[in-house]
């Protein structure tokens, strides 16, 4: 499989880490329409929607929504169709990390400008798109196995839970729990599966494991909050949840209130607000023809039951308000270049 973009930007040249060229402003782009494709409707890019759609409305853009459900081919015509209604720029959260490159080779000949987030491309995808908008996922799975091992005494059996085969999710974060595991030998990853973000497939997979490995099972380390859900209710109809450690990542609601609650060991805060709601900020800049970053890349804060109250009271406590203030932060974060504080 091709390395992703991220990895080749991370350690290619220096140029690849600065400033995209910028375009001259046009006066017909001040109300852009920006074409926007997901990958599924999952707890995350439901969240992310919001930012995004109150980011355009800050700027006076219109953004025109579109989800894949999990199919390459959907992705594929809903580019085309944003392509055809010629929108001022296309955003694209990818079903796969591989695919689209004709698509986005297309928009750019188009002279639609195409920024890529939540997960990493291919480079043959990525080197016609303007910016990446998204998270190292890498280090997301490395904290995930971190916080398991230190909970389990670096000894035991583990099994993973992960992302759609195939997407750049699922590829760094699965690396990052596998660098840790490397180096922890007196723990065995007794079995690794897909559960393709989703509760629902999560709690059937995690219901197997039980029963195939039972008290072999040192910890859970899903690779998603909503995979970790599940999970958790598997061990609660055993009587273990809260036993067993699981972990997660993206920070949504029911997983913070699970790491409050202690069923969940830690999660990796992806704010799906703020980095949809920026890669919407950075295809409005674009067409704007301000500068934007190349890579715009979230280091995900690690919550645990010591900090969870501060992000939770944050992002659903006091919802109305981050949402409020959520443009002139992705503005200050894009300016400063440190994109996921909040």
């Amino acid at each position: 499989m091709a390395k992703t973009a991220l990895r080749t930007i991370l350690l290619g040249c220096a140029a690849a880490l600065g400033l995209a060229a910028s375009r001259p402003a046009l006066a017909d782009k001040a109300h852009p329409v920006i074409g926007f494709t997901v990958y599924d409707m999952s707890s995350f890019i439901a969240l992310g929607k919001s930012g995004a759609q109150t980011v355009a409305d800050a700027n006076g853009a219109k953004l025109l929504w579109g989800s894949a459900h999990m199919d390459v081919n959907t992705q594929i015509s809903q580019i085309q169709q944003f392509i055809n209604q010629k929108v001022d720029a296309i955003v694209i959260a990818a079903v796969n990390s591989s695919t689209l490159g004709p698509q986005v080779e297309a928009a750019k000949a188009a002279g639609i400008p195409v920024i890529i987030t939540n997960l990493t491309v291919s480079d043959a995808v990525m080197k016609n798109a303007v910016s990446y908008v998204g998270p190292d996922d890498v280090k997301a799975g490395e904290n995930e196995a971190i916080h398991v091992m230190d909970a389990i005494g670096h000894k035991g059996g583990v099994v993973v839970l992960q992302g759609p085969l195939g997407q750049s999710g699922e590829i760094d974060r699965t690396k990052g729990i596998k660098n840790i595991l490397a180096k922890n030998p007196d723990v065995k990853l007794l079995a690794i599966q897909p559960a393709n973000w989703k509760r629902t497939e999560a709690y059937s997979v995690a219901q197997d494991f039980l029963s195939r490995y039972g008290s072999q099972i040192s910890a859970f380390i899903p690779e998603n909050d909503d995979m970790a859900i599940g999970a958790i209710q598997a061990l609660r109809e055993k009587g273990l949840a809260g036993k067993i450690p699981v972990v997660g990542t993206d920070g949504i609601k029911d997983g913070m209130r699970a790491v409050r609650a202690g069923t969940e060991l830690e999660t990796n805060l992806q704010d799906a607000l703020l980095e949809l709601g920026m890669a919407m900020q950075v295809a409005i800049d674009q067409v704007q023809g301000r500068q934007v970053p190349k890579l715009a890349m979230f280091i995900m804060p690690q919550i645990t039951k010591d900090n969870v109250g501060h992000y939770y009271d944050q992002m659903y406590v006091h919802p109305d308000k981050f949402t409020q203030d959520l443009p002139a932060l992705i503005k200050k974060n894009l300016a400063a270049g440190t994109y996921a504080d909040q």
